[in-house]
């Protein structure tokens, strides 16, 4: 199963960091992000969905960076923010589609103005929440797999234990 327009989550990336505190103690600020980055291949990890990250740019490189294999980073380009770059995002995404778009920003003025597109737009919070349950599933299908193989194979422990046969 392909990962569809459904499941497709874009983060405002500094704005989410720093919102679900992802970078206390960590000195390094590209530490912070590489760290915020493999935390988010977590969640995408754990279903079928597409996470699109736009952080703001303060070099010279913009576009899409791959530098986590099933996450897509976009740097803004020079003179927009990762708010402009979002919406612009949005404004050429299809319009019948754009109800399939999950933008997860705490910028009130973003937020406000994506309504107006038809977008799901979720707090950073809401977002972990969301982190959360996936793990818990996750985790939940994790254990009942463990117990249905512990009841399968007990019954038939006996004959692995004593195979191959002793011969007297």
């Amino acid at each position: 199963m392909g990962v569809t327009q459904q499941n497709h989550w874009i983060l405002d990336g500094y704005n989410v960091m720093h919102a679900l505190d992802k970078i206390r103690g960590i000195h390094s600020f590209e530490m912070a992000r590489e760290l915020f980055l493999t935390w988010l291949g977590q969640f995408q990890s754990q279903g079928d969905k597409l996470i699109t990250v736009i952080f703001d740019s303060n070099t010279t490189f913009e576009g899409p960076q791959a530098t986590h294999p099933h996450i897509r980073v976009i740097y803004s380009p020079q003179g927009f923010n990762a708010d402009g770059t979002i919406l612009t995002y949005v404004r050429q995404a299809n319009p019948e589609t754009r109800s399939h778009l999950t933008i997860v920003t705490r910028d009130r003025m973003l937020r406000d103005t994506l309504f107006a597109y038809n977008c799901v737009v979720v707090s950073p919070e809401a977002f972990f929440k969301e982190y959360l349950t996936y793990q818990s599933n996750t985790q939940y299908v994790k254990q009942q797999k463990a117990s249905l193989q512990e009841h399968f194979y007990k019954p038939f422990q006996m004959y692995f234990d004593t195979y191959p046969p002793k011969v007297s």
